[in-house]
């Protein structure tokens, strides 16, 4: 899956900032991406739709911020479905959660570059 370079630069430009302001949001990523995943995995192991949707939510905009554009349309899939009151396949946060370990990769292989 690969990241979006143009997502990024869009979002280099929205923050009006240089390469170390971008740095500083793909760190950001980076560490609260895996608190949402977990949060995820949890609230819908548990039942808790309206835990889940939120975040399947925050992580949609966090991952389509940082051009992981596959594990942002996955988690709108997820979302969509507790909005239209489903619940999604547990293959679906599955693939949210290995998603969210390829864009990891890829994008802290973006740091070690200098991205």
């Amino acid at each position: 899956m690969p990241i979006d370079m143009q997502a990024l630069e869009k979002l280099k430009r929205v923050m009006g900032g240089g390469d170390e302001d971008l740095r500083e949001l793909i760190e950001s990523f980076l560490e609260e991406a895996p608190t949402l995943i977990t949060a995820l995995e949890h609230a819908y192991a548990e039942a808790d739709h309206a835990g889940a949707r939120r975040a399947a939510h925050s992580l949609k905009s966090n991952a389509r911020d940082m051009g992981a554009m596959e594990l942002g349309e996955t988690c709108a899939c997820i979302e969509g479905c507790y909005v239209a009151g489903n619940l999604p396949a547990a293959s679906d946060i599955g693939r949210a959660k290995a998603l969210h370990a390829q864009a990891a990769i890829e994008l802290s292989s973006m740091l070690r570059r200098g991205a």
